[in-house]
């Protein structure tokens, strides 16, 4: 050990050459380890003269992993999950529950896994449930998680097929119900997709006056919850609560983008019989969801989103 200090300028370098390592991008992993960009690029330029050798080819956008940096990675990436196993194990002694982290979205969680959580928890009593939290775009490697929710081109993605991503133009019962003066409510995400929103902004054709735009997905749920106008429902999301019937379909039409959404399990991951159990009750649950908004929506056609050849 007294070796492996002197060749390093300090152990905290090495957590931030990880994080830089595995998403490639400074920015990003400053945001993950609550410090500046030009914080973490000092630290790994300090680490690259300490060592004598270049471990990034800085590029726009991201930063690429050199042959010496993907062999620094490889070694900091198995001895950091030696060590997280070790961790999890010395916690799961003094508990008597085994930690699984998921990795999902935001609005995921607060829209579709909190109402079932009791649920879950009744299933898998000897779990104990964390989350990595992903406000924006669902990305990134499931490396230092145990499951993770993740979308990829059609038939390009690795991990167990849960669904076809799509979207449904959703609002509040009460909603549908009320007139509006003024034409109905959009309710947009900020940044999203124009096309993706294309023909989902109501039932009277062209996009609405009237507009609300939230930066968080899951508040632009909350709002159709409340009956603010119409949202485009990302189904897996909002699944939960079309089969409530809290949220009910503005126009009998779904927008599939092509993407496919799958969980990955980390490799190696510790009680892997248990992670991949955890995955099956997601999976069967979330298919439970689309089932019965299927039957009471038939005109969707949300059955050929849980087959894997194409979906339209």
């Amino acid at each position: 050990m007294n070796g492996l200090r002197r060749k390093l300028p300090s152990t905290g370098a090495l957590f931030v050459f990880e994080a830089a390592a595995r998403l490639e991008n400074f920015t990003r992993a400053a945001d993950e380890l609550n410090v500046t960009q030009p914080a973490v690029s000092r630290t790994l330029a300090a680490l690259e003269g300490y060592l004598e050798t270049q471990l990034f080819v800085r590029e726009k956008p991201g930063a690429r992993l050199t042959a010496d940096g993907k062999l620094l990675k490889a070694a900091v990436s198995s001895a950091f999950l030696e060590i997280e196993q070790a961790l999890d194990a010395i916690e799961e002694r003094k508990t008597g529950k085994v930690q699984i982290t998921l990795s999902v979205s935001t609005a995921f969680t607060t829209h579709w896994l909190m109402p079932r959580i009791a649920r879950f928890q009744a299933a898998f009593p000897e779990v104990d449930l964390r989350f990595q939290l992903i406000p924006g775009p669902v990305s990134g490697p499931a490396e230092t998680v145990d499951l993770a929710m993740r979308y990829f081109p059609k038939g390009e993605g690795t991990g167990r097929f849960v669904m076809h991503e799509a979207y449904v133009p959703v609002c509040s019962d009460g909603y549908l119900q009320t007139p509006h003066a003024k034409g109905e409510t959009l309710i947009w995400l900020e940044g999203d997709d124009s096309d993706r929103m294309a023909g989902l902004e109501g039932r009277t054709g062209p996009v609405p006056e009237t507009q609300l735009a939230f930066s968080d997905y899951s508040v632009v749920v909350q709002a159709a919850l409340m009956g603010q106008g119409i949202a485009a429902g990302w189904l897996n999301v909002v699944a939960h609560w079309m089969r409530e019937g809290r949220l009910v379909p503005a126009a009998d039409r779904i927008s599939v983008p092509g993407r496919e959404c799958r969980l990955l399990m980390r490799p190696r991951a510790v009680r892997e019989d248990l992670v991949a159990g955890v995955a099956d009750w997601l999976v069967a649950e979330l298919r439970q969801d689309l089932a019965a908004i299927d039957a009471a929506h038939p005109l969707l056609g949300i059955a050929a989103l849980l087959e894997t050849g194409s979906a339209s």
